[in-house]
């Protein structure tokens, strides 16, 4: 497409009105960042967050090459000068969860080549083809979580950006820049819209041409921008929209898909077109790179004697009588830390009994729901969107005399016993850490963890049979109301 003339705006103009005419000299060309895409690091789509932050000790870290076309052409009113025609860039990324309000992230682009229209032709010294970008430092405040039942996952970000970068490649400000933008998002289903609202305050782009080298004054660009992403494990895709509102309006829209490839590793190719008058916007984009992320999972209860202090003192006192209407019997030491399960189920005389079996409700017990959530092999981290243990909280509120919720961890048979049981135990852990930000009570949930021992599919042949040993079942148990008796009078 061919732009306006008027395009680029006045900067461009009065760069090329005296030296297209008559270049006597060579100027070197003022040094500024030519891109104006900046991507989202952490969670959330490429373009736009969605205002969710990673987990303490989680790590986020992408690379992703860029390939922009005209990203910068230059027109006195008769004629377009394409100073870069093609670009390619890398850009390095990383995140880091600290706390669970704050995460800490840092970017750093890097010019791979470029090239265009022989700038001496305007009086202007050549660019470099390759250079360093503008590093970016930020630090994301969450506001809002709906880990703890709040309505949209809500942050705030504020970052800078180094002056560090090559300005000879059109890669660096002459000055540092700042940004700070507020993130909202929520789920919907299998959706996850989001939408963003900042201003990025960055140095003028300065010309020598116009006598304008001795202004020191900062510029603000107003920048808005919404997101919609669907949810899951498999192949996922994204849509995001992202304008600036400046002098020049430019807007930036990519769509497109991600993919596993390894358990936690993702690969992304995404592209579109890019509209506007400002300095830096192409014609389109084409992103693709991979993106690894590992966040821990939740502590075991166990190891937290302060949340689970109900669990604590029931492991402490292991000779209670048995009551037999219990609606949870207490589970045995082994099964929480999986070292020796003979000695924790043993009699006194030193004789180990029969390692415990899955939990069924007793004559006085009722099961309300049942149901098993499935995770990636070597992994504990709930598969995005669990529906079940959703309508395991609205169940258990709906019941009159409230309920128990049992969840059982299982593993497939790849690892050790102990590797096993530990992990079954972390996924039971995750689930149960899952219901109670959804607000159900500690003493509410039980959890135990059975290693390798109970498989679905005891010689599982393709990976979909291995996966349904990877589980973790949940079932919600209440009391069974007493049944009605008349008692007839003695004769």
């Amino acid at each position: 497409m061919h732009l306006h003339p008027s395009i680029r705006g006045a900067v461009a103009a009065t760069l090329l009105v005296g030296p297209l005419a008559s270049a006597q000299t060579t100027e070197q060309l003022p040094g500024f960042d030519l891109e104006r895409l900046e991507t989202n690091v952490g969670r959330g789509t490429l373009l736009v967050g969605n205002g969710e932050l990673l987990v303490p000790g989680g790590l986020s870290i992408s690379l992703m090459g860029h390939y922009q076309r005209l990203p910068l052409v230059l027109n006195d009113g008769e004629r377009n000068l394409e100073v870069v025609r093609d670009r390619a860039t890398a850009l390095l990324a990383a995140s880091y969860g600290v706390l669970p309000w704050l995460e800490l992230s840092a970017q750093v682009p890097f010019v791979l080549w470029q090239h265009g229209d022989d700038p001496t032709q305007a009086g202007l010294s050549e660019l470099a083809i390759q250079g360093v970008g503008t590093p970016v430092l930020q630090a994301r405040l969450g506001l809002l979580s709906q880990r703890q039942r709040q309505p949209v996952d809500l942050s705030a970000d504020l970052g800078a950006g180094l002056p560090l970068g090559t300005g000879q490649a059109l890669a660096g400000d002459t000055g540092p820049r700042f940004h700070a933008r507020m993130v909202a998002g929520t789920t919907l289903g299998w959706l996850r819209p989001s939408l963003e609202a900042g201003v990025l305050f960055r140095p003028p782009i300065l010309l020598d041409a116009v006598g304008q080298k001795d202004k020191r004054a900062t510029s603000a660009e107003v920048r808005l921008g919404a997101a919609l992403a669907t949810t899951g494990t498999g192949l996922r895709g994204e849509l995001g929209v992202r304008a600036t509102l400046s002098p020049n309006l430019s807007m930036d829209m990519l769509g497109g898909v991600r993919f596993p490839l390894l358990v936690g590793l993702d690969a992304f190719v995404l592209g579109g077109p890019s509209f506007g008058w400002a300095l830096g916007t192409p014609r389109f984009r084409v992103l693709a790179g991979v993106t690894f992320r590992s966040e821990p999972p939740p502590k075991l209860s166990y190891l937290n004697p302060i949340e689970d202090r109900e669990l604590q003192l029931a492991m402490a006192e292991p000779s209670r009588p048995q009551q037999e209407d219990r609606l949870v019997r207490p589970a045995g030491t082994w099964e929480f830390n999986s070292l020796t399960p003979g000695d924790a189920q043993g009699n006194s005389d030193g004789e180990s009994r029969e390692p415990p079996r899955p939990y069924q409700p007793g004559p006085q017990e009722r099961l309300v729901l049942r149901g098993e959530i499935h995770f990636s092999q070597g992994s504990s981290e709930l598969p995005g969107v669990v529906p079940l243990l959703d309508q395991s909280v609205l169940r258990l509120s709906e019941l009159p005399k409230g309920g128990t919720i049992i969840v059982e961890g299982h593993a497939d048979t790849e690892g050790t016993d102990m590797s096993n049981m530990m992990m079954s135990l972390r996924r039971a852990q995750a689930v149960r850490r899952y219901l109670l930000d959804q607000g159900i009570p500690p003493m509410r949930v039980r959890i135990r963890g059975f290693g390798s021992d109970w498989p679905v599919s005891a010689k599982p042949a393709t990976e979909q049979e291995r996966q349904l040993n990877r589980r973790a079942e949940v079932l919600i148990i209440t009391e069974t109301p007493p049944s009605a008796t008349t008692q007839a009078s003695a004769p």
